[in-house]
């Protein structure tokens, strides 16, 4: 099977997609299915790999880049309509 996602880490909570998405395809890393997408999803955007709840921290590159907003499902896609930047990590 071909990958249409990247794990960048293991501790990340997000896969991007390889190509664009559609809602239920499956997401394949390393040859596998892991779980299905819950909506389309553009090339180059996060998807969530587990539950993420409001507040938690979003991980790429097995660093916390973003806060989820609001509750972000498995399969989801993770962008600015349910996210912000970690508070303090921007400077005025």
């Amino acid at each position: 099977m071909k990958n249409n996602a990247l794990r960048i880490n293991t501790s990340d909570n997000v896969v991007i997609a390889l190509e664009s998405l559609n809602k239920d395809d499956d997401i394949i890393i390393d040859g596998k299915i892991l779980f299905s997408t819950t909506e389309d999803i553009q090339a180059g955007h996060k998807i969530a790999t587990d539950h993420i709840a409001s507040g938690e921290k979003i991980y790429r590159y097995g660093e916390p880049i973003l806060v989820a907003t609001r509750a972000i499902f498995r399969g989801e896609w993770v962008h600015v309509h349910n996210t912000q930047p970690i508070s303090g990590d921007l400077t005025t």
